[in-house]
C-alpha cells in the first residue's frame, strides 16, 4: 500500500473570546486571565500543526491538527501550581485546535461534530512519520488534537467513538 501524502497546511486561527467562554463554560473572563490567554494564544500559535493526509490512490482525505507536547507540558506544570490557571489554559488549547478545525471545516461552526474515523494502516504510518502514535481508545499521543475526514462527510455514523460518545448516546 503506498504511503499517504502528508501536506502541511497553514493554520492561523483567530482568538474568539466568545468561543473560548463556550469551551470553558464561563460567562465572562477577568482581565488578568484574558491577558494571560491572549499572550499564550500568540506564543502557542507556533506550536499548532495542521496536515492534510491524502490517500494517493484516491478516496479519503483527512485533517490532522495537533499541539506540540511542549504545550501539554506547560499546561501540566501550571496546573500543578494553580488548577484554576491550568484549567483556563487547558480550555485555551482546546479552543485553539477547535478554532483551527472550524476554519478548515465550516460545518463544525454549525454545531456538527468532527467525527473520528478509524485510521487504516496508511494513516497510522502517516502518524508515525509525524512522530505520533495511535492509541486503541481512539486518540493520538497528543492531548490537544483533531483527526477527522476532510472535507466534512458525516457525523456519528462514521465515528470511531460512536459507542462511547455521550452526544451520540443523547441523539439515539
Amino acid at each position: 500500500m503506498p504511503p499517504m501524502d502528508i501536506q502541511e497546511i497553514p493554520a492561523d486561527p483567530e482568538f474568539d473570546m466568545f468561543f473560548y467562554c463556550e469551551v470553558a463554560g464561563e460567562n465572562r473572563i477577568d482581565r488578568d486571565t484574558l491577558e494571560e490567554i491572549e499572550e499564550r494564544w500568540e506564543r502557542w500559535s507556533g506550536h499548532l500543526h495542521a496536515f492534510r493526509l491524502t490517500n494517493p490512490q484516491g478516496g479519503a482525505q483527512y485533517l490532522l491538527l495537533f499541539m506540540d507536547k511542549a504545550v501539554e507540558d506547560e499546561i501540566e506544570g501550571i496546573w500543578q501550581d494553580s488548577p484554576t490557571s491550568g484549567l483556563a489554559l487547558h480550555n485555551l488549547a482546546i479552543s485553539m485546535v477547535m478554532s483551527a478545525a472550524h476554519g478548515f471545516i465550516p460545518e463544525l461552526q454549525e454545531g456538527r461534530c468532527a467525527p473520528l474515523p478509524k485510521p487504516g494502516q496508511a494513516a497510522l504510518d502517516a502518524f508515525a512519520t509525524l512522530g505520533l502514535t495511535w492509541n486503541p481508545e481512539g486518540t493520538v499521543n497528543r492531548q490537544y488534537a483533531v483527526f477527522t475526514l476532510y472535507p466534512y462527510s458525516g457525523g456519528c455514523d462514521i465515528c470511531y467513538l460512536q459507542e462511547s460518545c455521550p452526544k451520540a448516546a443523547l441523539e439515539r
